[in-house]
């Protein structure tokens, strides 16, 4: 189906033709090698150097360490934050966090996957005090934070496996998981029960609990939504009380990233 977007992009501008190789790359979920996007792009190699040169120049696209394998540069990664952020539901996305931090009392932040980390596409702060003030745009490690366990639970096990293996598991406080095995272990916890606990993982102090935004079938995690509160107000033994509230919440946001 994207070689035939591509076939119809010929008459277009050599910009526009890259910027379809572009889509193909970000659709793909992993960084390909050349001669993966040989085979998926349909186009000889001498065209898709020069269109990956194109992107390479731009700064849309770059080459990974092992000089194989392409993925999103920075520039292409802003461009998506910012039609996320700015699009006609970006509206309609905070009035329903906004709602959600009123019921619950505590903040909240809608979140997508960046590669190996976790990136805030919004986020509204609570009243309370004792609050840990992240911003919009804010990104957090995904092997220590709620949302990201999350995604990669939800992940197809094949994607996951690759993921995990790039991962440097940091240790940010005495309970952030380090081990691959360990962490596994947990992703398949996620995976069963449909929800993901940080429990002060990232941060000491710090509580939180996310679930899932599914696309329009339903089975591909697109976001998650994810309520942060200390861990005197927040925690296990009450964390699962709001779940019923952020579910409902999760419901109301997919339908504005369809």
């Amino acid at each position: 189906m994207r070689a035939l977007a591509m076939d119809d992009a010929a008459e277009s501008s050599p910009a526009l033709k890259a910027f379809s190789l572009l889509e193909i790359i970000a659709e793909m979920d992993h960084p390909p090698t050349l001669a993966e996007l040989t085979e998926a792009a349909n186009l000889p190699k001498p065209t898709l150097h020069r269109w990956l040169s194109m992107l390479e120049s731009a700064d849309l696209l770059r080459r990974m360490p092992d000089g194989r394998r392409y993925e999103l540069a920075a520039r292409a990664t802003a461009l998506a934050f910012a039609i996320l952020s700015n699009n006609a539901g970006s509206t309609q996305r905070h009035q329903i966090l906004e709602r959600v931090v009123r019921t619950l009392g505590e903040s909240c932040n809608l979140t997508v996957l960046e590669g190996s980390e976790v990136m805030y596409l919004d986020r509204v702060e609570a009243a309370a005090p004792l609050r840990v003030a992240f911003q919009k745009g804010s990104r957090v490690p995904a092997h220590a934070s709620a949302s990201g366990k999350l995604f990669l639970a939800m992940m197809p096990p094949a994607k996951r496996d690759r993921l995990i293996g790039t991962l440097t598991l940091e240790r940010y406080t005495a309970n952030t998981l380090t081990d691959a095995d360990a962490l596994r272990s947990e992703l398949g916890r996620i995976k069963r029960d449909g929800y993901a606990f940080d429990d002060e993982e990232y941060l000491s102090g710090l509580f939180c609990v996310a679930v899932p935004i599914f696309d329009h079938s339903g089975r591909e995690c697109i976001a998650a939504l994810a309520l942060q509160a200390p861990v005197v107000r927040v925690a296990r033994a009450n964390a699962v009380e709001r779940l019923p509230t952020l579910k409902e919440a999760a419901e109301a946001l997919a339908v504005t990233l369809r």
